[in-house]
């Protein structure tokens, strides 16, 4: 009797234990509920002239086509935002419809945003892409000073990124643990090794990120957030938010999973231990008000502007294997299909629930945001952000949709 009481203790216990470390995994499991019929969902704008008309109509096709709860894409161009448009729930379980100022996570796509504050550091001298960390930080002395900002902004410093921890669920991805503080969230990885020399590789992280957010907050004197707040959002009158629990977040979005025509809330989580490498919010107005921004030098000039989006160079001088730049990747593509290729600077993302894609076309002054509230991938995003740029590019309604 008594070996029978301690073998199912020891299972109960087993499976508290299990429950509590795969917690995301045992959750998905459940609680799914049929998708609403879409049939008259309609964009929250509709417009008469012919070229925004054939934007919303390409908008509804993109709808239909990433089977979302919601969308919602922006479009500037010569420095103005020309068009906007959203459709879907916001809230599926309230059937509250999404609006253009609802917020989505924007994940990855946060590192183009935090570039404008590196390129206002940049041009007031406050920051140099050669900068140690440990110059700056006085919180870091081990192996991690010697990164320079270059090496975390362009991923080449061999920062990990997100693993298996001692923690509550067991992946740091799902992490639903506050942190107050850029310092706090460095804790993450401090100890840890790097995978390789820096700059003899590229291996992505946000966590080079959280870092580089320290060194901008010593040369700002501010805490991330506000320095953000106040020389970047605010100055172009973009509402963006840094997340902690998007559940306290006025006119946020709720994320979703979706499988074929069902549909679940995404396991809860905290993204304070990320701010700069992915843990905004924004509508996509708010992105392309930043890419606007960005391409007409309302924040610092042409020079920083290059600077920002050249491909960094490995130690071996070659290229790194994503074209990636200081928060941007830089690319050519034929979106025609013509044999001619337009040069683009874009970040894309994904959060929990969540996918975003933002794309700056600096030959045309244009600049697009597409949001989704979702899981997927951001490169599921492309074809359709560049539907959307051939109508804008083109300035008259072409036939070829998606």
């Amino acid at each position: 009797m008594k070996k029978r009481f301690i073998i199912i203790s020891a299972t109960v216990f087993t499976l508290i234990l299990s429950f509590f470390l795969f917690e995301p995994l045992f959750t998905y499991m459940i609680g799914w509920n049929n998708l609403p019929n879409n049939n008259n969902i309609r964009p929250v704008r509709p417009h008469n002239d012919l070229v925004l008309k054939k934007a919303d109509s390409v908008l509804k096709t993109i709808y239909k086509k990433l089977n979302t709860p919601a969308v919602s894409i922006a479009v500037g161009q010569n420095n103005k935002v020309i068009w906007s448009n959203a459709m879907g729930y916001q809230d599926i379980e309230n059937e509250t419809l999404v609006d253009l100022t609802t917020k989505f996570r924007i994940g990855s796509t946060s590192k183009a945003v935090t570039s404008l504050g590196i390129g206002v550091l940049l041009k007031e001298n406050k920051l140099r892409l050669e900068h140690q960390v440990k110059q700056l930080v006085p919180y870091i002395d081990n192996h991690l000073g010697e990164l320079t900002l270059k090496q975390l902004a362009s991923h080449t410093s061999g920062i990990r990124n997100y693993g298996a921890c001692l923690c509550f669920p067991i992946w740091e991805y799902y992490n639903n643990d506050p942190y107050a503080s850029v310092e706090k969230s460095i804790q993450l990885f401090n100890d840890d090794k790097l995978l390789f020399t820096p700059g003899i590789d590229f291996s992505y992280s946000s966590y080079n990120y959280t870092l580089l957010s320290a060194m901008m907050e010593e040369a700002s004197g501010k805490p991330f957030p506000e320095f953000m707040r106040e020389f970047i959002f605010q100055p172009l009158d973009a509402k963006f938010i840094v997340e902690e629990t998007s559940e306290t977040i006025k006119n946020a979005a709720k994320f979703y999973d979706i499988n074929d025509q069902e549909y679940k809330k995404v396991y809860p989580v905290n993204n304070s231990n990320k701010w700069a490498g992915g843990g905004f919010l924004a509508s996509p107005t708010d992105l392309v008000k930043l890419g606007n921004a960005f391409l007409n030098y309302q924040l610092f000039d042409q020079n920083i502007t290059e600077i920002l989006t050249t491909p960094v160079l490995l130690n071996n001088a070659e290229i790194n294997e994503q074209n990636y730049a200081i928060g941007w990747r830089n690319d050519t593509v034929d979106i025609f299909e013509n044999g001619t290729k337009i040069r683009v600077w874009h970040h894309g993302g994904i959060a929990n629930g969540s996918i975003s894609l933002l794309v700056l076309f600096p030959e045309y002054n244009l600049s697009i945001s597409l949001l989704a509230n979702k899981n997927g991938s951001s490169s599921d995003l492309f074809e359709n952000v560049y539907a959307i740029a051939k109508i804008f590019i083109t300035k008259k309604p072409i036939d070829n949709e998606i």
